[in-house]
């Protein structure tokens, strides 16, 4: 598979986002313990300590996505593949898609195991529904945070635009690159071989 190769030349950077995943998720897989009454929390250090460390865990999943989706979207063999037809080429942005939005679902699950692990909620689905209204910061306002932990909840939605921001650049340049492919396969586009930095299979 092409993304072996891919996280064998990032090992460190994968290795930093499965530490970082495990980190999130320990406190969540303890013998669990009830939400905490809203005076019980950490103070605003502490909190804000919490919310870097997120965005830093964040951004390295989507720094690694970022890397796979370049080097795909430049290696000869595939671009070979996908560039004569049509079909293939949307398929390959949909995968991208596909490869974008699953970041983004798990960057919502650790943000929502960060709460249950907090005991702030008393179960995955309601940590889960809180963390993805806030990360996209839709915030219908039914479920809210301790008044003592709410500054979470606006690290998360800043969180959230950055990482959206960031996926619509991934995705813009996806499909910037599939139009220049089908351009050099219809000639209308000198091929700039060996300009584009490609990576060998």
């Amino acid at each position: 598979m092409a993304w072996i190769p891919l996280l064998q030349r990032h090992r460190r950077l994968a290795a930093a986002v499965a530490l970082g995943v495990l980190a999130a998720a320990a406190p969540a897989w303890g013998q669990g313990r009830p939400p905490q009454p809203p005076g019980v929390c950490l103070g605003l250090p502490a909190q804000l300590g919490i919310a870097v460390g997120m965005l830093i865990l964040t951004a390295i999943i989507h720094t690694l996505v970022t890397v796979v989706q370049a080097e795909l979207t430049h290696r000869q063999r595939l671009d070979a593949w996908c560039a004569p037809r049509s079909r293939r080429r949307l398929l390959m942005i949909l995968a991208m898609a596909l490869l974008t939005a699953l970041a983004l679902w798990v960057e919502i699950l650790l943000w929502a195991l960060l709460y249950q692990g907090l005991g702030l909620f008393s179960g995955l689905e309601g940590s889960l529904y809180f963390s993805g209204i806030t990360f996209t910061t839709v915030g219908y306002g039914d479920m809210t945070l301790p008044v003592c932990w709410r500054l979470l909840s606006v690290a998360e939605a800043v969180n959230g635009v950055l990482m959206a921001g960031w996926s619509t650049a991934q995705l813009v340049y996806v499909v910037q690159r599939i139009i220049t492919m089908r351009l050099e396969v219809e000639g209308r586009l000198p091929s700039p071989s060996g300009s584009l930095g490609g990576a060998p299979d």
